[in-house]
C-alpha cells in the first residue's frame, strides 16, 4: 500500500473546521425515493466531444458553496497537471446551477437545477449521470472519475444506478470518501449546520445502507473498472477518541474509506483540511502534496 507525506498534528479547534463535511445526525430526515436503475437518456450535445481520455472531478460537501474550480486548482493545481498530461478534464459543480465544464471549453449545464446542501445525494448523482450521458452520447470515450469526500458517494451511487453509454470507465478514485459515514456529528450544535446531505452521511443512515446494498450492481455495470480508495492517516490527537483509535485524517477514518470493496488503496496524511497547514508549518495536505498528485496521475495512466 503506497503512502505519502507524514502525520499531521493540527490544533484542537481544527476539529470544528474538519467536521463541516459530514456532521448532521441531529438534522431532520426528509423522505426520498431514489431513482431506479434504468438507463438514462438525454438530448445529445450540440457539438460532440472528441474521444481521448477524460477525467471527471467531483467535489465534496461544502456549505460555503465555493466554486468547484477553486478546489481542484488549489496548491499543486491537480487540474492543470491533468490537462498538461493530455486529459480533457471535466469539473462538476452541483451547488447553484449544475454544471459540467470541460477544459476544452465545452460546458453542459442544467438551469432547471439549483443545488443546496438540502438536495439529496441521490438527486446529485442522477443529475451527474444525465450530464455525462449528454456529453458522451456520440463518443467512445475512456473516462476516469475522481470523487473527493462526498463526491465519492455521489459517484458510487451514480454508477450503482446507471450504466453510462458510450463510455469505457477505466478508473474510479474515492478520495477520503466517507463510504460508511463518519462519527463526528456530535459537533453539530457548535457548527449550526443544516442540509440533508450531512444527515445522509451520518453513520447508519438509510442512504449509506442502500449505497452498500447496491455495490454489486456497480461492479456488474462496469466489470473492467479499477476501483481505488485513498485513505487519510494524519491521526490528530483530538480525533483519536471518536474514531476509536482507527487511522483517520480528522474527518474520515480508514474503516469508512475502505468499507466498499476496492482494488487498490493508498495512504496520505490529510485528505480534507488544507487550511490546517497554516498552523503546522512544513506539513502538507492533499492539494499541496505533489506526491499525492503524482500518485493520481500514475493511477490514471494505469500504474497501481
Amino acid at each position: 500500500m503506497p503512502s505519502g507525506g507524514s502525520p499531521l498534528a493540527p490544533p484542537a479547534f481544527a476539529a470544528l473546521l474538519g467536521a463541516i463535511a459530514v456532521a448532521g445526525m441531529l438534522l431532520g430526515s426528509v423522505p426520498f425515493l431514489p431513482t431506479s436503475g434504468a438507463l438514462l437518456s438525454g438530448p445529445p450535445p450540440h457539438h460532440a466531444l472528441p474521444s481521448p481520455t477524460y477525467v471527471i472531478l467531483v467535489h465534496g460537501y461544502d456549505p460555503s458553496t465555493t466554486p468547484a474550480t477553486v478546489v481542484w486548482t488549489y496548491g499543486v493545481n491537480l487540474y492543470q497537471q491533468l490537462v498538461n498530461a493530455g486529459y480533457i478534464v471535466g469539473v462538476v459543480t452541483y451547488y447553484g446551477t449544475f454544471t459540467l465544464a470541460f477544459s476544452n471549453g465545452t460546458t453542459y449545464s442544467d438551469p432547471s437545477y439549483y443545488g443546496t446542501t438540502a438536495v439529496p445525494i441521490e438527486t446529485i448523482s442522477m443529475e451527474l449521470a444525465k450530464m455525462l450521458t449528454r456529453a458522451f452520447a456520440h463518443t467512445a470515450a475512456t473516462v476516469d472519475i475522481l470523487g473527493h469526500s462526498m463526491g465519492g458517494l455521489v459517484t458510487e451511487y451514480m454508477l450503482e444506478h446507471t450504466r453510462l453509454t458510450g463510455v469505457t470507465l477505466k478508473n474510479v478514485i474515492w478520495l477520503g470518501s466517507p463510504l460508511d459515514g463518519a462519527p463526528v456529528t456530535y459537533l453539530t450544535p457548535w457548527l449550526n449546520l443544516s442540509g440533508y446531505q450531512a444527515a445522509e452521511m451520518s453513520q447508519g443512515s438509510a442512504f449509506l445502507t442502500e449505497l452498500h446494498a447496491w455495490v454489486p450492481n456497480a461492479r456488474a455495470n462496469y466489470p473492467s473498472t479499477e476501483w481505488l480508495t485513498y485513505v487519510g492517516y494524519a491521526n490528530p490527537y483530538w480525533a483519536m477518541a471518536y474514531f476509536s483509535g482507527h487511522a483517520n485524517d480528522g474527518l474520515v477514518d480508514a474503516p469508512s474509506a475502505e468499507s466498499v470493496a476496492y482494488d487498490h488503496a493508498y495512504l496520505f496524511p490529510d485528505l480534507h483540511i488544507p487550511q490546517l497547514d497554516s498552523y503546522t508549518p512544513g506539513k502538507v495536505s492533499y492539494f499541496e502534496d505533489q506526491n499525492f498528485a503524482s500518485e493520481v496521475l500514475a493511477n490514471f495512466s494505469g500504474h497501481y
